[in-house]
């Protein structure tokens, strides 16, 4: 996981989006798809994205300025409806 996040930080937000969300790309998740509690600070406005961990290993959070803040790390693939 350290060495997927080390590659994702080598790379622009710009190029991330025009990756395939399998690989080092992201997918923005719809809040209403979270199957867990949303932290009180993760305002209506703070839009969440899962990048791939490692293998089918999620991991979501939000992105605040240059700045990826993890939230979950989904090994099961149950946090969010796919």
């Amino acid at each position: 996981m350290l060495e997927r996040l080390r590659q994702i930080s080598q790379r622009t937000w710009r190029e991330i989006r025009q990756l395939d969300r399998h690989g080092y790309g992201t997918e923005t998740i719809s809040r209403g798809s979270i199957r867990a509690v949303l932290p009180s600070f993760l305002t209506e406005d703070v839009r969440l994205l899962a990048f791939r961990a490692f293998d089918l290993v999620a991991m979501v959070g939000y992105r605040s300025g240059r700045i990826f803040h993890v939230i979950w790390i989904d090994r099961e693939f149950k946090l969010y409806r796919h």
